[in-house]
């Protein structure tokens, strides 16, 4: 019984070390793209509700690329894209938001910087909801690090 509470202790310390690994990793990693926006509006960005006001976010990645949204010093959310597509035109950076029924919705982040359109969904009841209501499209300006 003693050993396999050795192996067991053994086991979590080893998972602890890796994972102290990754993560030291992921913290020394260099941001892919840095940004800011301003929402004038309550929006949804994936599965968070973002309220109305000034925020910051990183990519860490192109190739997984999850954005970090902070508003000051407060983490808000972590949004996973769900897709991607070149775009190297000369076009602003800028948040695509669909409003609809008095809710708005983040669809796709454009980095002028990166030539690349980030797209994500909105939550599966928020579609429900809305289904046959007219939606419009706004642009919110972004502040990137190199447009």
């Amino acid at each position: 019984m003693n050993t396999n509470r050795s192996f067991r202790l053994v086991g979590s310390m080893g998972l602890a070390v890796v994972c102290a690994c990754l993560w030291a990793g992921v913290a020394n990693a260099q941001d892919v793209l840095r940004g800011k926006f301003t929402l004038p509006f309550d929006a949804q960005w994936g599965t968070a509700t973002l309220p109305a006001g000034d925020y910051e976010f990183t990519i860490r990645s192109v190739a997984s690329p999850i954005v970090v949204v902070n508003q000051g010093t407060r983490h808000m959310a972590f949004v996973l894209t769900q897709g991607a597509n070149k775009d190297e035109s000369n076009k602003a950076s800028e948040l695509y938001v669909t409003r609809s029924g008095g809710r708005a919705a983040i669809r796709m982040l454009h980095s002028a910087e990166l030539g690349t359109d980030f797209f994500y969904n909105r939550p599966k009841a928020y579609g429900r909801e809305l289904a046959g209501a007219p939606e419009l499209i706004e642009r919110i300006p972004v502040l990137t690090n190199g447009k």
